[in-house]
């Protein structure tokens, strides 16, 4: 966990429920590299920023209320009394630091040709862009490398019952 980047908003209680979870094979969550092109030896002269998208442009994003109702905005007349009750009443949960992760995470894992992985990453968006140290370290590892992608939707950094995670793909690239 400590060698991992964090992209954005994710949070490592979030990337720790992705991996205590099993990844589901579902079709309409596996992962298509938009750029670069893999097929073809990427150059070892400078970062490539990774993009993709789901397989199926059919599938849609949970809700972020996942099936519950939002909660109804409080009246502005409530608003004074009910952060007074806030500051007085009872104990309520803390977070220990930050805010919780929401929405749909991407782990990314650059492994080597010895199946030793050289980076993981842990993002909020369909992509990554390397900067030139994890690019160097990435071009000077054993070739041909392995791109593995899981995704999970989360919810207050836990993942619902239909949120994942997911094999997103393996996909084979080289640097030279």
């Amino acid at each position: 966990m400590s060698d991992v980047l964090y992209v954005g908003a994710t949070t490592d209680e979030a990337l720790l429920r992705l991996l205590d979870a099993t990844p589901k094979d579902v079709p309409q969550q596996h992962i298509v590299i938009d750029a670069p092109d893999l097929g073809s030896p990427l150059s070892k002269d400078g970062p490539e920023t990774i993009e993709f998208h789901l397989a199926s442009a059919t599938t849609r994003a949970p809700s972020p209320f996942h099936g519950r109702k939002p909660t109804p905005r409080r009246p502005a007349w409530q608003r004074p009394w009910h952060d007074f009750l806030q500051l007085v009443g009872p104990p309520r949960i803390a977070h220990a630091h930050g805010a919780a992760y929401n929405g749909t995470g991407y782990f990314l894992v650059f492994v080597d040709a010895a199946s030793k992985p050289q980076l993981s990453v842990f993002t909020d968006t369909a992509s990554y862009a390397p900067d030139a140290i994890a690019w160097q370290r990435l071009a000077e590892a054993s070739q041909p490398l392995n791109l593995q992608v899981t995704s999970a939707y989360f919810e207050e950094n836990s993942i619902p019952a239909d949120g994942g995670p997911f094999v997103g793909g393996s996909f084979e690239f080289r640097i030279r």
